[in-house]
């Protein structure tokens, strides 16, 4: 695989050949690791997660893709890719601008080639970083599902979950509205026929009553098809009146109990405390308007970058982080309770709004109907108020509209009750119907309301097949891909308890997880030595929850992609584990995923280290950041571009620069010489050491071997290869001595503290005298650090990369 970034980013001019094995870029925060990430992102999918997802507002890859100063040439900004695919052999070059991020230059463009990089670009997971790490680990059950199942590939079965369940919902909600029909219209039919229960007798014996008084036949049997007032139409009776007396007064009657209850001290004490409750939850508004538990974790997670927080740019280590996201769920969890608990009490309110804003309508009707009639705006506006504030009933937010929806059920009107008055004295004086009339209005009212009542029943009776069809649905399904997921999971967590047993092998022998999946969601407890099984972020460090995080991941994506996952990035996923377990991730990962090639990005140099010589990554198979500036981009430590650097700063006279620079890069390369030739260095917990503390060491070690190198061709005998080392030897001993190393007793001005203060004339020789030095570290064909092998154990050979430099080191035996 080969890279080539240009204005991309905070990247000018890089070109990367990362050779199809696992490569390592290291450097410190802010040298340019993220953006070689973000190229390799942008190369296969056209996209940059950084710039897009939850707290990413105003950030696009068009605007923020190029480099600043070539924000407005977009079309200069492009990431080639050179890849071979595995499984067929086949080289692919991807170039894409970040003018046209989603119309790239594919070569070549066969059917197979296209069908791959769009599979890839649609499911982006082979990039991890900790942000996307931790969601496996801290997630809620919910949100954690929904990661994974998409790192699976199985979103469609929460979407598909999600539709069924927003069906039976509905479903649900709808057999409510029909049930609390047929209550209110059970209710009107017992009104109408002034009977306390209703049931076939009764009712046979009410209307039976009254079809006596008329003459008519009883009604013998009742079945769904009985008519009660059958045959009236036979009865001569006076004209019809269009009120009802009886039915009017009866309707009254219930209208002004309702009347009497809202004026109740245990109405208005309730009122109180529902008050109450609401001006609680007002402080906290705004969290429970915009707030959830998945978008939390999705917005704070996504967004944080490991320093700051997304929202308020206030410093936090992730581990407090994560701990600040806890207790916001908390508080969450806290006020959603009193929000629930408030509901509760606002139910019977809001049933009670409903009641009386029928009630107040039906009596509106009955001024029309009166003679003279009676106007029932005031009625009509105050029902239409009613219904207004329903909602508010039931949704509590916004709290003010709950808190004035309160205050309008606490009391009535008084041009409401008047007006109420009024309709009752009209309808008081309305003169008494005769036996006959009374029977007949009874009758025909009674017969009308009770085919109201059986069309809310057929209604309720539909509404509770969908319900239970619906919820029948829901569970089979959820039954079903529980099942699957179970499956898919158990294997899972076998995989993922075995990686993480191997990189905590010293105290975690016996860890075991478990992943347990139930209808949209995905539980995620692991054993803590012994004592049960709890939450990742129970007890667990966030060392311990890092490890995890990665383990779960690659134990999915194995699931998901079998032989197939040959490529991943990790993004600097295991910054808070220690440098012990960081050796043995390093193993674990060389250990069972020899398949795959790994793109590491670390700060950490120490890590970089264990990868190397752990096997993870070869000699060649890293680049080494030292800094980064917004005019070149990320700069490596390399001796061409260093010299370069020392040359131009003592050109401008500028020592201090120089001399920090040539420091720094005789650190960098003697650490490097220091652990290739296996030199001794004194054991410092930081891990930081000086140049004093490392030079000497690997010059000393050099000089070592390859003494021991002309002990052993003395003693095979072997003139020519004795001659050869000698003049190494030789050559060696005369560039050493040229940094006068030996003399700083002797020679401040050679101390590394005092190169800052010497002069252009000065400073140039000592340039020159270590460039040299360097240079004897390295092979003159293949420009490769020496170094020892093996990588363990007694030395056996000083050597290079292309064998040119090979120097045996063991003695023939019996001399």
């Amino acid at each position: 695989m080969e890279i080539q970034i240009k204005e991309f980013r905070g990247i000018r001019d890089l070109t990367m050949e990362l050779r199809g094995k696992n490569f390592a870029i290291c450097g410190p925060n802010g040298t340019g690791k993220s953006g070689i990430v973000d190229a390799l992102e942008f190369a296969l999918t056209g996209n940059i997660s950084r710039l897009s997802g939850s707290g990413t507002r105003g950030l696009s890859v068009k605007e923020h893709g190029p480099h600043v100063d070539r924000r407005n040439n977009p079309e200069v900004a492009f990431v080639s890719l050179k890849i071979t695919i595995q499984a067929t052999g086949k080289i692919v070059v991807i170039k894409r601008t970040v003018k046209n991020p989603k119309d790239p230059t594919i070569s070549p463009n066969d059917p197979d080639v296209l069908a791959l990089l769009g599979k890839i670009s649609t499911h982006p997971e082979f990039v991890l970083s900790r942000r996307e790490l931790i969601k496996y680990i801290l997630a809620e059950p919910g949100q954690r599902a929904k990661e994974v199942q998409s790192l699976l590939r199985l979103d469609e079965i929460e979407s598909v979950r999600t539709l069924l369940q927003k069906i039976a919902n509905s479903c649900k909600r709808d057999l409510t509205n029909y049930e609390r029909s047929s209550e209110d219209a059970t209710a009107a039919l017992r009104l109408a026929m002034q009977i306390p229960v209703l049931n076939s007798a009764a009712l046979l014996e009410a209307a039976n009553q009254r079809r006596t008084i008329l003459g008519l036949p009883p009604i013998v049997a009742f079945d769904a098809t009985t008519s009660l007032k059958d045959g009236i139409g036979t009865v001569t009776t006076t004209q019809a009146s269009k009120i009802v007396k009886a039915q009017a007064m009866a309707q009254l009657e219930r209208l002004q109990k309702n009347i009497s209850f809202i004026s109740d001290p245990e109405f208005q004490e309730q009122n109180k405390l529902i008050r109450e409750g609401l001006n609680t939850l007002a402080g906290n508004e705004t969290f429970l308007q915009y707030a959830s538990k998945e978008k939390l974790l999705e917005d704070a997670l996504a967004a944080y970058d490991n320093s700051l927080c997304p929202v308020c740019d206030t410093p936090w280590s992730p581990e407090e982080f994560a701990q600040k996201i806890q207790d916001k769920l908390a508080q969450f969890k806290a006020i959603n309770a009193q929000k629930v608990a408030v509901g509760k009490k606002l139910s019977p309110v809001l049933n009670k709004v409903t009641d009386i804003s029928n009630q107040i309508s039906s009596i509106a009707n009955l001024g029309g109907l009166l003679q003279p009639t009676i106007e029932c705006s005031t009625l009509n506006s105050y029902v239409f108020d009613l219904n207004s504030i329903k909602p508010h009933l039931s949704e509590i937010l916004p709290i003010s509209k709950t808190l004035d929806a309160v205050d309008k059920i606490s009391s009535i009107p008084d041009d409401v009750l008047t007006n109420i008055s009024l309709i009752q004295q009209a309808v008081n004086q309305l003169p008494e119907p005769s036996q006959q009339d009374a029977a007949r209005d009874y009758l025909v009212i009674a017969t009308e309301k009770l085919e109201n009542l059986r069309s809310a029943r057929l209604k309720v009776k539909s509404a509770q097949n969908k319900a239970n069809t619906s919820a029948f649905v829901l569970e089979t399904y959820g039954n079903v891909t529980t099942q699957a997921l179970e499956n898919i999971y158990n294997n899972v967590q076998e995989t993922f308890s075995k990686l993480y047993r191997e990189i905590n092998q010293d105290d975690e022998t016996n860890f075991q997880a478990k992943l347990k999946p139930s209808l949209g969601k995905l539980g995620f407890d692991v054993d803590f030595y012994g004592r049960g099984y709890f939450p990742p972020g129970a007890y667990h460090s966030e060392g311990h929850q890092d490890g995890m995080g990665l383990c779960l991941y690659l134990a999915l994506m194995s699931h998901l992609s079998g032989d197939s996952f040959n490529f991943a990035v990790l993004d600097d996923v295991l910054m808070s584990v220690d440098s012990g377990h960081r050796r043995e991730v390093s193993k674990m990962i060389r250990n069972n995923f020899s398949a795959t090639q790994f793109i590491i990005t670390t700060h950490d140099e120490i890590w970089l280290k264990h990868m190397r010589t752990n096997g993870l990554i070869d000699n060649k198979g890293f680049v080494h950041f030292r800094n980064w500036t917004v005019d070149l981009g990320p700069t490596q430590w390399d001796s061409k571009d260093v010299w370069e650097e020392i040359d131009n700063a003592i050109t401008q006279n500028n020592i201090s620069s120089a001399a920090a620079t040539l420091r720094n890069f005789l650190e960098y390369f003697s650490k490097e010489v220091c652990h290739n030739i296996r030199a001794k260095v004194e054991f410092k917990s930081d891990a930081h050491f000086s140049l004093g503390e490392l030079l000497p060491n690997a010059i000393s070690m050099l000089k070592n071997l390859v003494k021991k190198g002309k002990d052993a061709a003395s003693s095979w005998g072997q003139k020519e290869n004795l001659a050869k080392i000698e003049a190494f030897e030789k050559a060696f001993d005369a560039t050493q001595k040229e940094t006068q190393i030996d003399q700083w007793q002797l020679n401040a001005a050679v101390h590394y503290n005092e190169w800052a203060n010497l002069q252009k004339q000065d400073f140039e020789p000592v340039v020159q005298a270590y460039k040299a030095l360097v240079d004897k570290f390295k092979c003159q064909s293949c420009n490769s650090l020496f170094y020892a092998t093996p990588a363990f154990g007694n030395p056996e050979s000083l050597r290079c990369n292309c064998g040119d430099m090979n120097i045996n080191l063991q003695k023939k035996t019996g001399i």
